[in-house]
């Protein structure tokens, strides 16, 4: 081919074909690209800006990936990209900026919102129109109100229409609706007492088994004083956007604050407050020795077996197998059974115990004791991962060395100590830091054994236990019924974590790293 050929590129079937498939990849990444702005946009418009910027940047990128020939070896990878920025780098982001803000119960929403919601609470004012009420519903399942005054007028009243004027006792049936008494009535009371009827402006709510009347609008909110104005009482209660509160000169708030920036407030209150700081600090000292303590325990446990093991005997591989059972039932059932054998009534360990001693540890009520069920546990769990891993690892071990040593006079223990677990650890190091990091963050058992309990005395909303680990405690924190939801808290502390959680890492693989070069010693 001449070198003006070369130069003019591909001509022919091959010059279509690129062309073809270059408009194919054009097109299939422009209606990607304008899906994910389309749902971006209606992320946003929900509210959740946050998800919706990274849904458009993370489609923008996936697309400049697509479209740089350079890139295109990595084009492959785009679904794994765009679920790990979804998945992993989004929820990530979304908690390092709550935990910057007082996103919880009471201030959920932006401002905005926030005063929308209150606006929608009505309330009965003294001396308005007052009336007994008697529901009825059509076919269509719409109900009506029949009302009837003090002064003796008689209304009847339906969702957003005027009010008509009736008279006579209540009949059975009223212009397609069918009178609700009894049981249908008391059913129907759950529906009616959330709706209202009437006019929109005037709306007639109900107020009790009995009694209906004229509702008014609580809540207002005065620009001009940048306060919400309670009409019930005609007492202002101004906002204050440091703190996210509509606040009273009395110090009494609203019920509804909104969702505003904090800075490090957050961070602040783990360190300053007594109320936090003091159980905080116990939770975490329990978390570290918990995380060491069943590391250390199911890894010799485990070792120890595997090197029973190593040695084969007739039956071996029967006893292995069984010896795997703890570790292929779901942990969530060896846990319940596990409670249900320690509990303090009718548990078969702790009968047991009784039965022999006379006196048997207070499992579910004492610290210290419901500590140990907890590490017992958790040992009964993870010794088989450990005698796997020990098991594959000590077959690994060439047994010339061995035999090396015992030319030069090393005795067992010596073989052990300066030969066997050099060379395990530098197998299982890593692993045995994959290990502290889960049982540093392990939820399920610390929640299914005991709730975290005991309780601490002292603590409350929420209540935090003696065996809470900090995985629980925030849990607690963001999710737990016995006290406020601080998500903003919450998230602090899972940010406090990580940053803990790192640190122990980064050291223990240096510890790692030095098991190595002395591995390479032996």
């Amino acid at each position: 081919m001449s070198a003006a050929a070369q130069a003019r590129g591909p001509q022919g079937p091959l010059a279509s074909l690129n062309l073809t498939n270059l408009a194919i990849r054009l097109l299939v990444i422009a209606i990607a690209d304008v899906c994910a702005l389309l749902l971006g946009v209606a992320v946003i418009g929900d509210g959740n800006w946050f998800l919706g910027l990274t849904i458009i940047i993370t489609a923008a990128i996936l697309s400049y990936v697509n479209l740089k020939p350079e890139l295109w070896p990595v084009r492959w990878m785009t679904p794994a990209l765009a679920l790990v920025a979804l998945l992993v780098i989004y929820p990530m982001a979304y908690t390092l900026y709550v935990a910057f803000t007082n996103y919880s119960d009471g201030h959920r929403y932006t401002k905005v919102e926030a005063i929308e919601m209150m606006g929608q609470t009505l309330y009965l004012p003294e001396g308005e129109a007052s009336y007994e009420w008697e529901v009825f519903r059509n076919e269509a399942g719409t109900y009506a109100l029949w009302l009837s005054a003090d002064d003796g007028q008689q209304f009847f009243a339906s969702p957003g229409a005027a009010l008509v004027p009736v008279t006579g006792d209540v009949p059975e049936a009223y212009e397609g609706y069918t009178h609700l008494e009894g049981g249908e009535r008391f059913r129907a009371l759950s529906e009616i007492q959330e709706m209202q009827f009437g006019p929109d402006d005037n709306p007639v709510g109900i107020a009790s088994r009995t009694q209906a009347g004229v509702f008014r609008k609580k809540w207002e909110f005065d620009a001009a004083q940048n306060a919400l104005v309670d009409r019930e009482t005609d007492t202002p209660y101004f906002a204050d956007d440091t703190t996210g509160l509509f606040t009273a000169t009395s110090g009494e708030t609203a019920p509804l604050g909104y969702w505003v920036a904090v800075g490090f407030g957050n961070f602040t209150r783990i360190f300053t407050s007594s109320v936090i700081s003091g159980p905080l600090a116990r939770v975490f000292a329990w978390t570290i020795a918990f995380s060491l303590i069943s590391v250390i325990t199911s890894f010799a446990l485990g070792l120890l077996i595997a090197l029973i093991l190593n040695k084969g005997f007739t039956g071996v591989r029967i006893v292995r197998s069984l010896l795997l059972i703890p570790y292929a039932v779901p942990g969530m059932i060896s846990i319940l059974i596990w409670r249900g054998m320690l509990n303090p009534n009718y548990g078969v360990v702790t009968t047991a115990i009784q039965s022999a001693f006379g006196w048997a540890p207070e499992w579910n009520s004492d610290p210290g004791w419901a500590k140990v069920a907890i590490l017992l546990v958790n040992l009964w769990l993870a010794f088989p991962y450990f005698m796997l891993i020990c098991s594959g690892a000590l077959q690994a071990i060439p047994t010339s060395i061995y035999e090396a040593a015992e030319v030069d006079g090393a005795n067992r223990f010596q073989q052990f100590w300066k030969m066997t677990m050099p060379l395990l650890l530098v197998a299982v190091g890593p692993l045995l830091v994959a290990s502290f990091t889960y049982n540093f963050n392990n939820f399920l058992i610390i929640e299914a054994m005991f709730g975290g309990g005991p309780p601490m005395i002292g603590t409350s909303a929420p209540p935090v236990g003696h065996t809470d680990n900090l995985i629980s405690y925030t849990f607690r924190y963001a999710f737990s019924a016995g006290g406020t939801r601080d998500y903003g808290f919450a998230s602090a502390i899972a940010i406090v974590i990580f940053f803990i959680v790192g640190a122990l890492t980064l050291f223990q693989f240096r510890f790692t790293r030095r098991l190595e070069e002395i591995g390479e010693n032996v």
